[in-house]
């Protein structure tokens, strides 16, 4: 019983040293001294938690894995996403804005270990993963508090850069997000249709659905500026086109539902920061009309943050049992 709760262990610690490389480098190009603060304490906090996660690897008789884990896939590519499209100057809120991400992304991951633990009846492990994922919700909270101001300081940064013009910028903010929202709508849809969990396939069906409601949208505010779709893909775009293959690496099919919920809470929080950023540029910029329609996207998407999370304990005690009955 104990071989599944070590395979978690050693997603957990991939996922943690890689994040720990991003936090670093996210550090070094923060333009905001709070901000590459911010990242370079959840740097060193983040050392010490992979550090613990491996010293109860090795208590169970396990050893770190060479192979990235599903987050450790994600969060490695991060920096070179996180630039596409973007001038200097909103960098650091493109890194909090995944920062965000992947910070809910490790709260789910770890409600799944500690469940998973619990299952097991490996009371030491479960209670671990909760001490880090509260960890990881208190840096989750103070990385959300950046991300408007930064956005705004970002925002006049980049109009400067473009000649004083606001239009540009605010394009660009809706091309992202209109991008991001259409490989979201895939994403879903191909989750719709895997894993063992009919409940969570409904769910992901839903969710698909609405995301296409939210792109049409995002483009149809672009088309009324002038502007039209961008054939390049965004930060979270890259992001999400990518999750339906990461789902699937190194987990049994009984995870996969859960794993997709892992990624869809993740995601949903991605675009509550996208949609934030979209809102303060918007508010800066004085287009009224793009800041309303990014509040009510991004009210839509704490609705998917909250059914992911709500489904999320039941979906991981399910795939945890039908694991462990297989161990």
């Amino acid at each position: 019983m104990e071989n599944p709760i070590r395979r978690y262990l050693e997603d957990a610690i991939a996922a943690e040293k890689s994040f720990e490389t991003q936090l670093t480098g996210f550090a070094e190009e923060a333009t905001v001294p709070r901000v590459r603060n911010l990242f370079e304490q959840h740097a060193d906090e983040t050392r010490q938690q992979h550090e613990a996660l491996t010293a109860r690897l090795e208590a169970l008789g396990g050893s770190t894995s060479t192979i990235k884990s599903i987050l450790a896939h994600l969060f490695g590519m991060a920096p070179k996403a996180a630039q596409l499209g973007h001038e200097e100057e909103e960098r650091t809120t493109q890194n909090l804005m995944m920062a965000f991400a992947v910070e809910n992304a490790e709260v789910a991951m770890y409600e799944a270990l500690r469940i998973a633990a619990e299952t097991a009846g490996d009371r030491q492990t479960a209670d671990l993963a909760g001490q880090i994922q509260v960890e990881e919700q208190a840096t989750a909270q103070k990385v959300w508090r950046e991300i408007g101001p930064s956005a705004t300081a970002g925002f006049e940064a980049a109009r400067v850069e473009e000649g004083v013009r606001a239009h540009p910028v605010i394009l660009r903010y809706l091309q992202d997000a209109e991008a991001a929202e259409r490989n979201f709508e895939d994403a879903l849809a191909t989750f719709s249709k895997g894993g063992e969990q009919t409940d969570v396939q409904s769910l992901m069906g839903m969710m698909s659905d609405k995301a296409r409601t939210q792109h049409q949208r995002l483009r149809n505010r672009l088309e009324q500026l002038g502007g039209t779709p961008s054939t390049a893909k965004s930060l979270l775009a890259h992001l999400l086109a990518f999750t339906p293959v990461t789902a699937q690496l190194g987990h049994d099919d009984a995870e996969k539902s859960t794993q997709h919920l892992m990624i869809t809470y993740s995601a949903a929080a991605a675009e509550m920061a996208m949609y934030e950023a979209l809102q303060a540029a918007a508010i800066a910029g004085g287009d009224n009309e793009t800041a309303s329609l990014a509040r009510d996207l991004q009210t839509e998407e704490e609705e998917d943050h909250r059914l992911a999370w709500e489904r999320l304990p039941d979906s991981a005690r399910r795939s945890s049992q039908a694991v462990l009955s297989n161990a």
